[in-house]
């Protein structure tokens, strides 16, 4: 019964790995889309608008709009899902501490003491992943809410044009 508590455990502390390489990936992803392609995307639809009317122009608008927001959703699952992760590592740890305690005795507090660490560390893995990816997600949000005004001023610019 140990040795499949200890593959739960490793699965937990895996799982929440993967997620923080997920939500670096998708920062990384995001600042370079943002330092590099959305200049020249911004150029692109700033000459597509000037051809096209208003309901058209507000499809285009929607459709940029949800390029920018790309990666969020997997932020914001990453925000919910490390702390539970953790909790669940938790729970695996203790249980681990009791299964010892009930196989060795109380007297082996070397044994004890392993699940008590595992749960420990479960958590404040889960909840160190959880608050990297919500920093992740505000500076992110920050830089959609600043091109999305950007664009938004850019239209009703060219509109009071024609």
């Amino acid at each position: 019964m140990l040795l499949t508590m200890e593959v739960a455990h490793k699965t937990v502390f895996f799982s929440l790995y993967f997620l923080l390489f997920l939500a670096t990936l998708v920062f990384i992803e995001r600042l370079l889309y943002f330092s590099f392609t959305l200049p020249a995307e911004k150029k692109l639809f700033l000459k597509e608008i000037d051809e096209l009317d208003e309901n058209k122009v507000e499809a285009q608008y929607h459709n940029f709009i949800s390029k920018l927001t790309r990666g969020k959703g997997l932020l914001s699952f990453t925000i919910t899902a490390s702390p539970l992760l953790g909790l669940l590592g938790t729970v695996l740890g203790i249980m681990n501490s009791f299964l010892t305690m009930a196989e060795k005795g109380i007297s082996d507090i070397v044994a004890v003491s392993k699940g008590i660490g595992f749960a420990l560390e479960a958590t404040a893995l889960g909840i160190f992943v959880a608050v990297i990816a919500l920093i992740y997600y505000y500076f992110l949000n920050s830089i959609i809410s600043k091109a999305k005004t950007e664009i938004k001023v850019t239209i009703l610019k060219s509109f009071e044009k024609h």
